[in-house]
This record gives structure tokens, C-alpha cells and sequence, in this order.
């Protein structure tokens, strides 16, 4: 997706991550909150790479969060960071981005940018504790959704290939098995930060799949 509107092109990506209890004890939030201020140091000290990308930072559990609204990272001091808490809610996270997106596409189209479809990096730890698919689909399903999304999603510890394939998009990675959740999630966190900066760092930006950051292993997107 891009719009017909002309000026500077500018690709969306947004950070989704999973802030259920059990975050904290396999050490899943430790290495997140290491991870993003790297990310952001990667991304703010490149002017072509952090003019290209917008960032945003959404997190879920019984609820869905936006803890950074989608940011040029040159103009954020810092990363906000997250905390652990409830449940594992994928419902909610999917309501609250397909909103998000549509007000920052607006956002960005009114400042003369032209938008290319956002990039969403899923990060869980675990099977969800609710409904989520009718929810997954609204807002990946281009015929409800024409600003629907390319989800890359990430699994470590309890999370259920075969779900992490169906929530994924464009690609899907699991943990491999007896790796530390928190030593796949700082990997994956690299991952992310390479992504971003290999996909923007051209005048014209194209989202550029990772292949499967250390200690994990792609697994098959769901189609149906």
C-alpha cells in the first residue's frame, strides 16, 4: 500500500509486545527494555534511516497499551519502557493497532507523506487468553482492512507455533526448543532493529524480511 498523495516516503512499523505476567519471570521484559533504547540509538543517530521510519510502541495483556505514539525516533529522548502484568489478550492489541494505523496514516498523509503499509513486529511469549482471530482478521483482511498491515510475529517460551503462524503475515519465527526466553529476545530485538534500519535506509523504502534471528526457527504462515 502506498498513497496517492506526493512527497516524502515514509514506511510505519510498530512494536507490539506481549506484557503478560509471565513476561517477567522468564525475563522477556528484562530484554526487551535492554533491546529498545539500542534500537533507538540504531535508528536516531541515522538521519536517512530515522527520516524514513516512523516507530511506534504498543504493548498488550488484559489490555492494549500505545506506550509511544508512531515517532521519527530523532525527536524521542528515550524509549518508554515495559512492565509486566495480566493475561495475553491478542484481541485487544489487534483492536487498538487497526485504530492506530488509520489515525497515523491520516496523520502522515496530511503532512504531505507518501505512506507505505505498515510493518508490525509481534512479540508473545505464550498462547492468548481470549477470542482473537475475528479480531486478527479485521485487521489484516485488505477487503475490511484496505490499511491492513504485514505482521512479522515472534514466539519464545509457551507460545504455540502453529498460532504464532497464523497471526503472522509476512513471516512467522518460533524459539527454538531450551533456548532462553530472554537471550531469543534480545536476538530478536536485533533483528528488528536490522529490519527497520536495512528497509529504510534507501529514498524509496521497502520492508525487507529478516530471516530467522539466532535461536529461532521460521515456521509456516497459516493462508486460510
Amino acid at each position: 500500500m502506498s498513497t496517492e498523495t506526493s512527497g516524502n516516503a515514509v514506511l510505519p512499523f510498530y512494536i507490539l509486545c506481549d506484557e503478560s505476567g509471565s513476561m517477567e519471570a522468564n525475563g522477556g521484559i528484562d530484554a526487551i527494555n535492554r533491546g529498545l533504547p539500542e534500537l533507538h540509538s540504531a535508528i536516531s543517530s541515522d538521519p536517512l534511516v530515522s527520516d524514513k521510519c516512523r516507530i511506534g510502541l504498543l504493548t498488550f495483556s488484559d489490555i492494549a497499551e500505545e506506550l509511544l505514539p508512531l515517532s521519527n525516533l530523532s525527536d524521542v529522548g528515550a524509549m518508554p519502557g515495559c512492565a509486566a502484568k495480566g493475561l495475553t489478550n491478542y484481541g485487544e492489541a489487534f483492536n487498538l493497532l487497526r485504530v492506530v494505523i488509520a489515525r497515523d496514516i491520516a496523520n502522515l498523509k496530511s503532512q504531505g507523506l507518501q505512506v507505505y503499509r505498515p510493518a508490525v513486529f509481534f512479540i508473545t511469549d505464550g498462547d492468548p487468553t481470549d477470542d482473537w482471530e475475528a479480531n486478527h482478521r479485521a485487521l489484516t483482511d485488505k477487503t475490511m482492512n484496505p490499511q491492513a498491515p504485514h505482521i512479522i510475529s515472534f514466539g519464545v517460551a509457551g507460545a504455540n507455533p502453529a498460532v504464532i503462524g497464523k497471526v503472522g503475515t509476512k513471516a512467522a519465527f518460533i524459539a527454538n526448543n531450551g533456548v532462553d526466553p530472554g537471550n531469543a529476545l534480545k536476538e530478536i530485538l536485533k533483528s528488528l532493529t536490522n529490519t527497520i534500519v536495512n528497509s529504510s535506509n534507501s529514498s524509496t523504502p521497502t520492508l525487507i524480511v529478516p530471516s530467522a534471528p539466532p535461536g529461532t526457527t521460521a515456521v509456516p504462515l497459516d493462508t486460510m
